[in-house]
């Protein structure tokens, strides 16, 4: 089943980096679903993007807008990958 989901999440990247210039904003949201899709299904991609999101506040900045206007379950996705809190 995961070999189905990469398969898919490459496609999406692909198609998503052939659009990304094009007039027609369809770019973007295939690579964002691309990358939601290997976020959801790889632990080692999360982990990279919390370290990403834990060194840069500009990046966190972003995701935490897109975490808030993401649909619920890539919501959920993407807030797995907050950076965690040390007390």
């Amino acid at each position: 089943m995961k070999i189905i989901w990469w398969t898919l999440a490459l496609v999406l990247v692909t198609l998503g980096l052939a659009t990304l210039w094009l007039p027609i904003p369809t770019g973007v949201p295939l690579l964002a679903l691309g990358a939601i899709i290997i976020i959801g299904t790889s632990r080692p991609a999360a982990r990279l993007l919390r370290s990403r999101r834990r060194c840069s506040s500009n990046l966190n900045e972003a995701f935490l807008w897109l975490e808030d206007r993401a649909p619920g379950s890539f919501a959920r996705i993407l807030k797995r990958t907050r950076p965690r809190v040390r007390r």
